[in-house]
């Protein structure tokens, strides 16, 4: 059962409907001894709260990519080293667009894209939207 013993995790909350779910994921990781950081998106904060998060995972949440306060500390750069994986959970239709296209506007793309760490993505969207031409398209 401790099989995430010791596991650095870092999970991408991202701004959708399914995003209320990450708490129960945080709350299953930490039970199974992972260590959890986590990233909100602005979108996400529509959804969860900071301090649910920081309840859950008994870690500071980072959500901003030019926060004086970890200037020095490069959170994109020191975030994406300190993890052993990324998992973005959920992940919408514009994250997944930004990161097929290099795009990088907030601290989670930047992390997602500065990381030379396994990343796994879990789509969370209408099937409509997962199915339309652009979405295909920039997945190809």
């Amino acid at each position: 059962m401790n099989s995430l013993l010791q596991r650095k995790i870092l999970l991408v909350i991202c701004g959708g409907i399914s995003a209320y779910k990450s708490l129960e994921l945080i709350r299953l990781l930490k039970k199974r001894g992972a260590e959890i950081k986590t990233i909100l998106t602005t979108n996400a904060k529509e959804f969860v709260t900071p301090l649910s998060v920081a309840s859950l995972s008994k870690e500071k949440v980072y959500d901003d990519l030019f926060n004086a306060e970890n200037e020095a500390a490069m959170d994109h750069i020191s975030l994406s080293r300190w993890a052993d994986v990324i998992l973005v959970a959920p992940a919408t239709a514009n994250t997944i667009s930004k990161l097929s296209t290099g795009s990088s506007d907030d601290l989670a793309s930047t992390v997602i894209l500065a990381s030379d760490k396994n990343i796994f993505l879990t789509p969370a969207m209408n099937v409509r939207m997962w199915e339309h031409p652009s979405t295909k398209q920039n997945l190809n």
